[in-house]
């Protein structure tokens, strides 16, 4: 009877231990996660989970194989078991967050993509603008150049050293190779330079997403949103390198209405940082599997035995009890 006991025993101890694994590696996960990929915060949190209920657990134990002062123990036994209880609560987000991002790994990798997208399109959308702005210049000076103007734009001409419409050409040709080509303002990269050394972090950003590492998925969540506000901040200081006036005819003079026109690019709603660092409503099946996980670190204090040892009540003796010897 003994050696049953024992095996019974062991084998709980066993099955907490794995279900003890389980919750912290869940944890750990799920934390990460949700963190942000501070494996700092993770690991501290799993760890704290773990050593918090495996310590509630043995009291329980302890407390049910108690064979003396059996009404004291057993109320401990029972707060040991309430607290446990409410400790498992804690952890539960963590552990269902992380199942919540594993079901969801497809749609939340399309936000990945999606995400990209919206990031280069902020050079498109500068291009666009740029192209708009150097030909809005480049035609406000041919139609000024030789024509009766104010000193504004004679002015103008002269610090751009622009004398005839070769000139014009060549200012242009130099303002487009500063916004959009192979030179940049100082201390700044050449524009295709930039694009094509940003477009390379974002390629490999996404292409980290796809290959779904879960140790790094958390810390990709936060590169989004580092990467585009400087993307736009940079854009737009670039754009502001350029000197590119908008002249108009009015009351038969021509005239600067913009002295520098410029383009301000905003960092776009990004998606993917939020899918995984975002807690999602409770979710049946992860409540089952969390309950299972807890059920089975519980399964130690289910198969412990309670102690067989009889307490002798208060004003009682031994041998009022039946099936006690009383020679």
């Amino acid at each position: 009877m003994t050696n049953n006991k024992k095996s019974r025993i062991g084998l709980g101890n066993i099955i907490s231990l794995a279900g003890l694994a389980l919750l912290g590696f869940f944890t750990f996960m799920g934390a990460l996660m949700l963190t942000g990929g501070n494996m700092g915060a993770a690991a501290g949190i799993a760890a704290g989970t773990v050593i918090i209920l495996s310590l509630l657990l043995s009291g329980a134990v302890y407390c049910k194989k108690a064979d003396t002062d059996f009404s004291r123990w057993k109320k401990l036994e029972t707060a040991a078991l309430v607290v446990f209880i409410a400790a498992a609560v804690f952890p539960a987000k963590y552990v269902m967050h992380f199942f919540d991002i594993m079901s969801d790994k497809e749609e939340i990798q399309k936000a990945a993509i999606a995400d990209a997208e919206s990031m280069r399109l902020m050079f498109r959308t500068y291009e666009e603008a740029e192209r708009s702005a150097l030909a809005v210049t480049t035609t406000g000076l041919q139609n000024a150049f030789g024509e009766e103007r104010d000193i504004n734009v004679n002015d103008y001409f002269a610090a751009a050293a622009i004398n005839n419409y070769e000139d014009i050409d060549t200012w242009i040709l130099n303002e487009r190779r500063l916004l959009l080509g192979d030179t940049g303002a100082e201390g700044t990269a050449p524009y295709l330079t930039y694009k094509h050394n940003a477009d390379s972090l974002i390629g490999d950003w996404a292409a980290d997403v796809r290959a779904w590492d879960l140790m790094a998925i958390g810390r990709q969540s936060k590169v989004p949103g580092e990467l585009s506000p400087a993307i736009a901040s940079d854009l737009t200081q670039r754009s502001q390198s350029g000197k590119l006036p908008v002249i108009v005819y009015n009351d038969g003079i021509y005239e600067i209405s913009n002295a520098n026109q410029t383009v301000t690019i905003e960092s776009p709603a990004l998606v993917f940082e939020s899918s995984i660092t975002s807690t999602k409503p409770l979710n049946a099946v992860n409540i089952i599997i969390y309950i299972i996980i807890i059920a089975l670190i519980g399964v130690q204090y289910l198969m412990t035995p309670r102690s067989e040892k009889t307490e002798i009540g208060e004003g009682r003796t031994i041998m009022e009890y039946d099936g006690v010897n009383r020679l």
